[in-house]
């Protein structure tokens, strides 16, 4: 509240004096308080390689579920192996030789961990294959100009446009008696594990690239975002963290003041993400130069996200970590608003 309140003050001196704004009138916005911090390029190989890799269902990442269906086969003992083993409603599997195992809410190397110790008692040394077939209990989300964004059950093989299909589709709207699709796919993107996957989404739907169409997992999320709506995010170390409308000479002194100012646990040191998640140039800003009249306000384009950290900024792998769950926060309750609106 501290912070707010000084912060609010230099606001109202700024309106009232001149003298405040700027100390040199000839100051720009260049490296004086400005930074473009470099995001690091990784060639078509590389990312070709990782979306190969992609294609490879990683059932290590889900937790078992009631309802789930398994195929179990156990090295050199073939009268064990069992097809068709569904997890019942109380997260229990029956299993040849050791009974009743307990295997909900572990993941499928738990789980097979587990029945290997369990056959020890039996078998020298076993190695148990537990192979999923059908995984009822895992969700992604997908969010944005999507015609019925929300959290969606997937099998163990569903993929991107899958999901897109199950959502009802991109969305679409009428602008001078056309129709005109609202999705901004060169903006879209995946995010499993904090972390955005390099799923190029234009390639994906307009041109029918394959490669491009991994398997989901649970826990993933996915964001259209809308190719009309001219929008700021404020996240990170404010006290009003949320979506803004974007106006025409927008700065990011004015946004601060939209999310109510900082929070004593904020830095100084800011960052401006321009060009969505998947294509990022990232500016760094030293709050303070702007409000000694050391440098002039940052304006702010459409789609920014201004990015409030607690301490100096981290490399972007980093920082995606610390802003995607905010996002995803955001951009649900604001979905949500406008469905139930």
């Amino acid at each position: 509240m501290k912070n707010f309140l000084i912060f609010t003050m230099i606001l109202v001196a700024a309106g009232c004096s001149k003298n405040i704004i700027m100390k040199d009138s000839t100051v720009q916005a260049d490296p004086q308080y400005l930074e473009e911090i470099k995001v690091e390029q990784r060639d078509d190989s590389e990312i070709i390689a990782e979306l190969q890799s992609l294609q490879n269902i990683q059932s290590d990442l889900y937790h078992v579920s009631p309802g789930d269906k398994f195929n179990i086969y156990v090295y050199d003992e073939s009268d064990l192996d069992t097809e068709g083993i569904i997890v019942k409603p109380d997260g229990a599997i029956s299993f040849k030789l050791v009974g009743e195992v307990q295997v909900s809410g572990l993941t499928v190397a738990e789980a097979t961990a587990k029945i290997e110790e369990r056959l020890k008692a039996y078998i020298h040394y076993p190695k148990v294959s537990m192979i999923p077939y059908e995984l009822t209990g895992a969700k992604v989300t997908i969010m944005g100009k999507i015609v019925n964004p929300g959290c969606y059950e997937i099998q163990n093989n569903t993929r991107i446009l899958d999901i897109i299909a199950t959502a009802g589709g991109l969305a679409s709207g009428y602008f001078q008696n056309n129709t005109v699709e609202l999705a901004d796919l060169e903006r879209s993107y995946v995010v499993r594990n904090n972390r955005i996957l390099p799923v190029d989404f234009v390639e994906l739907v307009r041109k029918g690239d394959m490669l491009q169409n991994i398997p989901l997992v649970d826990g993933d999320y996915i964001y259209i975002p809308s190719s009309v709506n001219r929008e700021i995010y404020v996240i990170g170390e404010v006290i009003a963290p949320g979506h803004f409308l974007f106006k025409e000479s927008m700065t990011l002194m004015q946004v601060i003041s939209f999310a109510q100012g900082f929070k004593e646990t904020s830095t100084s040191e800011i960052a401006v993400i321009r060009g969505g998640m998947n294509h990022p140039r990232i500016y760094k800003i030293n709050f303070k130069s702007i409000l000694k009249g050391e440098a002039r306000d940052f304006p702010l384009k459409p789609n920014d996200i201004v990015y409030v950290p607690r301490s100096k900024l981290a490399e972007w792998n980093k920082m995606i970590g610390l802003i995607t769950p905010s996002l995803e926060l955001i951009q649900g309750a604001w979905m949500a608003k406008e469905i139930f609106k």
